[in-house]
């Protein structure tokens, strides 16, 4: 610490930057390169007799050819060749996923359309570039005395905020939860320093906002107890804080027996640094309040535009680069499973971590490598039969579950769920309001898409004027709503001998089964009386649309 006990410093070691783009090419073949061959003034043609050239340039005395190897010795001690050196492959400077993106899994959310969407991560760090292309910010502030504006003159608040949410766009890098919503706190200077009171400060404004979560990726030697009743109160609050374990420095001139300060309080999610070997990296402090580990060595993501970096681009590490990776899996956690609490939340993070080290907490891993959720729902596989059409409508919005991480694919479905999911696919106005319906709640989930319904013709409702919205829905009832919804095509006539042509569901019935749309049961018969199911509701509206 340079200035005080008290004072907070950056998790991270900047170690280098990397090259974008450049990679030695492998030879087009076990005896070939491709080269670029050098002449001293001018290309002498006769050298080149046995070679395939693929360019000769005006500008240089030069050609790029493909040769034998067993011609380059050959072609290099010609009196007129002045340079030979292998061709390179080059890439377009688009958008990276890095090796951290992929070794948190972030991907496997992605299937299921999870990227942090209405999710408010608090970064409290040097600030954010405010100009960046591949970073949006909802609202930031400043807390440093004297400073009005939260830009970052540092760098490294850049470089987290683009490890947990870089747009998914053509440029750069791409973030864990690309489209979580940023809140910003300057509390750190252009050296990366600053105090606890301005970090408190920070927290309490996070508060205030009512953020999901807060990244704190910064360190301290000592307890506070105001800085520890205030990250209590953000825990109080339903706020997940998650923190870097902090770099291998000394302290009072010895190394701590555990992680860092804020990351050791109870409270706080606390999260080292391992290379992309998965073990360890040397700086990363362990410790019994060790929580996770994540990616921390080599981390190429955004950074403020400088001399070095003109690009706004660079490789860091530190477990300031770790701790981001854990807010971003949190944040999608967090969109998947939004009523759950902070604890629940933390649980999941510790079900789907990859065990290192020691079996089981460690030392030096903690619960393990954080890894983003592989579905949202954990009650079916990716065996069940459904799997696909589930993750088709959960990706599209139409599909939520019944609760947090449970969709119940075998119950029976309500009227009211039915119209619901139906109005979200055709993009029904939802906005809940009064139906015709005594018995139907404005303030209902459903009563905007059920007011939709009715004006569209969908729905008429029963025999005395009611809908019934928690009553339990028949497939012969439901295939009647898709035949008016959708325009189906048929090609095989379909018959069921549970379904007679003198009872109001048999055309659509017909309709939906001959567009292969609604099937039957293994024996032949169509069940139009049976309540439908979850998962079977799922099917019909996925091919439906």
């Amino acid at each position: 610490m340079k200035r005080a006990i008290r004072k907070v410093v950056l998790s991270s070691i900047i170690l280098f930057s990397i090259i974008l783009g450049v990679q030695v090419s492998a030879a087009e073949n076990e005896n070939t390169d491709r080269v670029i061959i050098g002449f001293e003034e001018a290309i002498n043609p006769e050298i080149l007799e046995s070679i395939q050239v693929h360019h000769t340039y005006e500008n240089i005395p030069a050609v790029s050819a493909t040769i034998d190897r067993g011609e380059l010795k050959r072609i290099q001690s010609h009196s007129d060749v002045m340079w030979v050196e292998k061709d390179q492959k080059v890439e377009t400077s688009g958008q990276k996923e890095t090796w951290g993106f992929k070794s948190t899994q972030a991907l496997q959310s992605r299937e299921w359309g999870l990227d942090g969407e209405g999710v408010k991560v608090a970064i409290i760090d040097t600030g954010i570039d405010q100009d960046h292309p591949d970073l949006d910010v909802v609202k930031g502030i400043s807390v440093i005395d004297g400073f009005d504006s939260w830009a970052d003159d540092n760098g490294h608040g850049t470089h987290v905020a683009g490890v947990i949410a870089a747009k998914n766009n053509d440029i750069g890098v791409v973030g864990v939860a690309p489209d979580a919503e940023l809140y910003v706190v300057k509390a750190l200077d252009q050296q990366g320093d600053g105090w606890e009171s301005e970090i408190i400060a920070g927290i309490e404004w996070a508060i205030a906002q009512e953020v999901d979560i807060i990244n704190l990726s910064l360190t301290s030697c000592q307890p506070s107890t105001g800085m520890k009743n205030t990250l209590k109160q953000a825990e109080e609050a339903g706020i997940s804080v998650v923190a870097a374990s902090g770099n291998g420095v000394l302290c009072s001139g010895e190394y701590l027996d555990d992680v860092m300060y804020p990351a050791r309080y109870e409270s706080v999610i606390s999260v080292g640094a391992i290379d992309d070997k998965k073990m360890r990296a040397l700086f990363s402090y362990g410790g019994a309040s060790l929580d996770f580990v994540a990616p921390g060595t080599g981390i190429y993501s955004s950074y403020i535009t400088t001399e070095k970096h003109p690009d706004g681009y660079r490789s860091m590490n530190g477990t300031s680069m770790a701790a981001p990776f854990v807010s971003g899996v949190m944040a999608l956690t967090k969109q998947a499973y939004p009523h759950t609490n902070t604890g629940g939340l933390e649980d999941l993070l510790i079900e789907n971590a990859v065990d290192l080290g020691e079996e089981g907490k460690d030392f030096d891993y903690g619960y393990g490598l954080v890894q983003s959720l592989p579905q949202p729902f954990a009650d079916f596989t990716e065996k069940s039969w459904y799997y696909s059409y589930v993750q088709e409508l959960y990706k599209d919005g139409i599909i939520k579950g019944i609760k947090d991480g449970v969709f119940a694919p075998l119950g029976e479905i309500t009227r009211e769920e039915v119209v619901t999911m139906i109005g979200r696919s055709i993009g029904l106005d939802g906005e809940k309001r009064s139906t015709p319906f005594p018995d139907v709640d404005r303030a209902s989930f459903g009563s905007g898409y059920i007011a939709s319904a009715v004006e569209r013709g969908i729905i008429k409702g029963l025999p005395d004027g009611t809908f019934g919205p928690k009553k339990k829905i028949s497939r012969g009832e439901v295939a009647v709503i898709i035949d008016r919804v959708y325009d189906l095509e048929s090609t095989t006539q379909v018959s069921f001998p549970d379904v007679s042509s003198g009872v109001y569901y048999y055309d659509a019935v017909t309709a939906v089964s001959t567009a292969g749309v609604v099937t039957g049961f293994p024996d032949g018969t169509f069940g139009p009386q049976k309540n439908i199911t979850r998962s079977e509701l799922a099917a019909i509206l996925a091919r439906a649309m």
